[in-house]
């Protein structure tokens, strides 16, 4: 008797769930349907934010070539170590300087020139160093120092953002009401009504330091002893953001 009525209890439930089975599953495929029958209004968004530089970086290098590689890395050494020297004693600390690549390597260079067949093999050695500033004004002043203390190559001077994020994020907020202007644009020449945003999302942000262009000529010959500091202004960077946001009605 009592296997009879648990047999009937186990039907019961089993004829429940197959009623509401079809209503708790009924909102989550009219979800996934909504907005299907709408038309779409497609935008992309841009913003560009100028800011001025807060710091800077330099590339420098020494650079010497010998017949013998011994040699050659001896000099380098040496050069490089008073490049450091004297600017540690111009008041830059280790955290400041730091070493961005070091090579060395063989090369054949043609030994006479009458004789194409002739070569003699020589060896180079090249040590690039990476300045950090945050004081912009020394810029100038800190290449001549290290050319006049034996760096003979001149790589990049860059001036950057330390914190670049809040400029980021401004620059979407721009380009996020851009999409959004286009778009009512859009509807309001079309003489239709935006019902809602079916999605957006973010193309690209980043931004671009201001890369000081001199050649390595003007800097050694405006770096003699004695001279006003090589002068090295920065220029604005530049923030840049865009989205693609798709709107429906």
């Amino acid at each position: 008797m009592k296997r009879k009525n648990v047999v009937a209890m186990i039907s019961g439930l089993l004829f429940l769930s197959a009623m509401f089975l079809p209503v708790l599953a009924a909102p989550s495929t009219a979800e996934a349907n909504a907005g299907a029958d709408y038309g779409i209004i497609s935008v992309y968004g841009e913003a560009v934010i100028t800011a001025q530089p807060d710091s800077a970086r330099a590339v420098l290098a020494v650079e010497t070539t010998h017949e013998q590689a011994k040699t050659a890395a001896q000099e380098n050494a040496r050069l490089t170590n008073a490049v450091l020297e004297a600017l540690k004693k111009a008041g830059l600390d280790e955290e400041q300087l730091k070493t961005s690549g070091y090579r060395l390597y063989s090369y054949m260079e043609p030994s006479d020139p009458r004789d194409k067949e002739k070569h003699v093999t020589k060896y180079r050695a090249y040590n690039e160093l990476d300045i950090s500033l945050s004081d912009l004004n020394e810029v100038g002043n800190v290449v001549d120092i290290a050319i006049q203390a034996g760096a003979n190559r001149v790589v990049s001077v860059v001036f950057e953002l330390k914190d670049a994020e809040a400029l980021k994020l401004q620059a979407l907020q721009y380009a996020t009401g851009q999409a959004k202007a286009k778009a009512a644009a859009i509807a309001q020449s079309a003489g239709i009504t935006i019902r809602g945003i079916k999605v957006i999302h973010e193309e690209m942000t980043g931004y671009s330091p201001y890369r000081a262009s001199m050649e390595d000529s003007n800097f050694k010959e405006m770096a003699g002893g004695g001279a006003a500091p090589t002068p090295i202004l920065p220029d604005d960077v530049e923030v840049m953001a865009r989205v693609k946001a798709e709107y429906y009605f």
